[in-house]
């Protein structure tokens, strides 16, 4: 869940072109808010890996990773944030937790490892 539209098309373009060039076919679901994660979650889950961002409109992510992990414990969940302390998302339960400082090459390798280890980090 990423409420930064063009941040979260970037992330789906180059996540789907690793897992195409690996033939692995990917479908996204996106959402800006953490009710809509939920919703999304509830529908189609469980997911090989599901992106939070940490701070979005309607509420904290780290709650929308609680939520997710008690519900799938075997999805992947991330969080990508530009908050320094991410201490609290990997409290919640989240796999990674990833600044968005990281370059964004970095970040794409980081969530495909993950997705692939279905939900637990690599080495």
């Amino acid at each position: 869940m990423e409420d930064h539209g063009l941040f979260a098309q970037a992330l789906e373009l180059l996540l789907g072109q690793r897992l195409a060039d690996e033939g692995e076919g990917a479908e996204f679901a996106r959402a800006a808010t953490v009710a809509d994660g939920l919703r999304i979650a509830d529908r189609h889950g469980p997911f090989d890996l599901a992106v939070v961002d940490l701070i979005l409109p309607d509420g904290n992510g780290a709650d929308l990773v609680r939520q997710v992990k008690a519900a799938y414990p075997g999805t992947g969940v991330a969080v990508l944030s530009a908050e320094l302390d991410l201490s609290g998302p990997l409290s919640a339960g989240a796999d990674e937790a990833i600044s968005k400082t990281v370059p964004l090459p970095e970040i794409v390798a980081r969530l495909e490892a993950l997705a692939r280890a279905g939900g637990r980090p690599g080495p």
